[in-house]
């Protein structure tokens, strides 16, 4: 009885806290583009150790979704949560053979419009703190031939965008960098540490 009491008051606490904030408003977004895998040397080494054969990391599309919330009082800034995945294209190896990249992050995610000081308008830089997957795949269709390599961990972005509002939506033009540090084991090498990145550009409609 007594946690139900405290959970009570907690949805009550929080509900008169969002009546007395009328001008909080939440923003959803949806957002489609693309970006150039970047892969360290030390990574696409161990990525032929794992795989075999040499590539090229190649160009993905991009695929996102977010929320922020925003008070007013703010001035521009909104909190949030977003997750991003990228699906890249296959690029050509040795050995006949085809790699593809796709990765992934669920991440803590904040933006500030640093001129409007409005959520949702004019310039804003944006950035992200997440956990996710990166896969490389070699595909060979000839030998029917596939190879996969797993790697989990953290990822960070940083971005550059601008708004344009229109009555209820906005549409948005960004661009954008991750870096990210993920794990994953290779046979006869153990546990290793898989480093990329991406440079990338988006459109984006927010709601």
């Amino acid at each position: 009885m007594k946690s139900i009491s405290i959970l009570t008051f907690c949805l009550l606490a929080s509900q008169m806290c969002f009546s007395q904030s009328q001008k909080t408003r939440i923003f959803g977004e949806i957002g489609l583009g693309a970006g150039q895998a970047i892969i360290n040397t030390s990574t696409k080494n161990s990525l032929e150790t794992a795989l075999g054969g040499t590539f090229e990391p190649s160009i993905g599309n991009n695929l996102m979704m977010a929320f922020y919330v925003s008070p007013e009082n703010w001035k521009g800034l909104g909190v949030g949560s977003r997750i991003h995945g990228t699906f890249g294209s296959p690029a050509s190896g040795t050995n006949n053979s085809e790699y593809v990249f796709n990765y992934y992050n669920l991440a803590l995610a904040a933006k500030y419009f640093v001129l409007s000081r409005e959520f949702n308008k004019g310039l804003y830089l944006n950035g992200s703190l997440g956990f996710g997957q990166f896969t490389a795949k070699r595909l060979n269709e000839a030998t029917n031939e596939y190879q996969h390599q797993y790697a989990i961990g953290t990822s960070l972005m940083g971005g550059l965008g601008y708004t344009f509002p229109f009555k209820k939506t906005a549409l948005s033009v960004e661009v954008q960098y991750e870096n990210a540090n993920r794990n994953g084991t290779v046979t006869r090498k153990g546990e290793l540490s898989f480093q990329s990145g991406q440079i990338g550009g988006n459109i984006i409609l927010s709601f």
